[in-house]
């Protein structure tokens, strides 16, 4: 049956929204904002209840909800049996339930959604890699996984074919859902440059810029390093680091550790997690990003979209340079070359790239057009 009009609107359960701004978080909300909500909503289950989500507010008084159960970490049963209950007294007001994830360990909402009959079940892959080694045991949880998967899910979507080939194989079918932003809010603009870098005392400083939380993926050390050539070459430059740590606190002390050690206290502004990101990248020059494995980088749009030339890491997808302003080079090449690189394609003025966003499908407007029409019609 195909659902063209809706009296009321379809309403689909997301999970994956946690305290931390970052790209899940960013690409979900900036989707929920921009849907026609009179046909198709979000309400959202935040599954670390011990800690509201970020935008709590903002969902909230659009007239959404959000669940809680408490976190499968802190008290695996009564995350399961909150789970059970919630889903037995909402079920049958949703047609559609995504759960958003970095990977395949956790795929219980599905499952179980599939046990209370929620129609569409619908797993997205936001990642092409692991935090941590993955031992005997998680290898085996994994692809129990994989099978109830098969079982529960309905469909496949991923922000990436990576993405999506990483968690679902490669000769699975699945759905590109692209990262889309809103072009507006990173649009170059001269005078809010001017403005915050003087509110960051920045003056006509060189400043390389970085967005990422303090993990193992992100690879701030190589940032650091990277960064530190660039400082031996140009004492004015600085770097700005805007993110906050998830859960193990080691790496944000190792990052100030290597920064203390290499002289840089006052080149580098540790900037914690951030809502004005858009200003931000207006008073950057670049935009740095070496990680070790990536999804889809909803940053790396971004910066692109703020007209940065934009460094991205050879592990990172292709599929994230959507502009001419995106440059690629392997994790094996020296921090010196990086540098080199990175100075000598930061020289140019910024330019518009509205135009080559929408052409590549990564404007939220259009994007939430088109999910829109994909719920309307499954």
């Amino acid at each position: 049956m195909k659902f063209l009009e809706a009296e009321k609107p379809i309403r689909v359960l997301q999970i994956g929204m946690t305290r931390n701004i970052g790209g899940l978080e960013t690409y979900l909300m900036s989707q929920f904002n921009h849907l026609d909500r009179s046909q198709v909503t979000y309400d959202f289950v935040n599954i670390t209840a011990e800690y509201d989500i970020v935008f709590k507010e903002q969902i909230l008084k659009a007239g959404s909800q959000i669940y809680g159960v408490k976190s499968r970490h802190s008290n695996p049963v009564q995350h399961y049996w909150q789970w059970i209950k919630l889903l037995h007294h909402i079920a049958p007001q949703y047609k559609g339930i995504v759960l958003n994830s970095n990977s395949l360990t956790y795929v219980f909402p599905i499952f179980l959604a599939k046990f209370f009959g929620i129609p569409l079940r619908i797993m997205h892959s936001h990642n092409t890699g692991y935090e941590q080694k993955i031992g005997f045991g998680k290898k085996l949880l994994i692809q129990f996984n994989k099978y109830l998967l098969k079982w529960g899910a309905t469909n496949y979507f991923a922000c990436s074919k990576l993405a999506g080939q990483w968690m679902f194989g490669n000769g699975a079918k699945f759905k590109v859902i692209p990262n889309a932003i809103d072009c507006a809010q990173f649009q170059y603009n001269p005078i809010r440059r001017g403005k915050v870098r003087k509110k960051l005392q920045l003056g006509d400083n060189f400043v390389v810029g970085h967005v990422g939380r303090f993990t193992y993926q992100k690879n701030h050390e190589r940032v650091i390093q990277i960064f530190y050539e660039i400082y031996k070459q140009n004492k004015t430059a600085r770097l700005m680091l805007i993110g906050d740590v998830v859960g193990d606190q080691s790496y944000l002390e190792k990052a100030k550790y290597l920064v203390h050690k290499l002289g840089m206290d006052q080149a580098v502004l540790f900037l914690g997690m951030r809502k004005d990101v858009p200003q931000l990248m207006q008073a950057m020059d670049c935009f740095l990003l070496p990680s070790r494995f990536e999804g889809l980088p909803v940053v790396g749009i971004e910066a692109q979209a703020a007209g940065l030339p934009c460094f991205f890491s050879g592990t990172i997808t292709k599929e994230v340079g959507i502009t001419n302003l995106a440059y690629f080079t392997s994790l094996q090449v020296p921090s010196k070359k990086w540098a080199e690189i990175i100075l000598k394609e930061s020289t140019k003025n910024r330019v518009d790239t509205e135009e080559a966003i929408i052409e590549a499908g990564y404007e939220i407007g259009e994007a939430s057009k088109r999910i829109k029409k994909w719920y309307l019609e499954h």
